[in-house]
């Protein structure tokens, strides 16, 4: 009826909250994006450090006798912790995963959903 008389429809108040909502929800949406780039930035800069630490591990484990080298989430936290890493470890992750397919290891993760734990397995057979 609004439309047939060319009067613009009176605003409601629930139509400008929903207005309200969607501005807070972009900037919201920008926000995390931003933080997201910064902690993907971070990783890069952070993992050649962890890789060179990892590489220890690596070395340890080849003079055992060992062609892999297995750790949970938790102990890599705790390398991270200790080499004054900052960067978020699923993003850290990706980009070690990266070295280390160019140093021909290989590389996987699991998922522990009983205890809320990830694996990763590092492999150069």
């Amino acid at each position: 009826m609004w439309l047939k008389l060319g009067i613009s429809k009176p605003k409601v108040l629930a139509d400008e909250l929903r207005s309200l909502s969607k501005v807070k929800q972009t900037e919201e949406k920008a926000e995390k994006k931003k933080e997201k780039a910064t902690m993907r930035e971070l990783a890069k800069s952070e993992a050649p450090i962890m890789f060179d630490c990892l590489k220890q591990k690596f070395i340890i484990s080849a003079k055992k006798g060992r062609d892999y080298w297995i750790c949970n989430s938790e102990y890599l936290k705790k390398l991270m912790v200790r080499n004054g890493l900052h960067s978020d470890v699923d993003y850290l992750y990706q980009e070690v995963k990266k070295i280390c397919k160019q140093n021909k290891i290989r590389t996987s993760s699991s998922v522990n959903w009983d205890e809320m734990n990830k694996t990763y397995e590092f492999y150069w057979d």
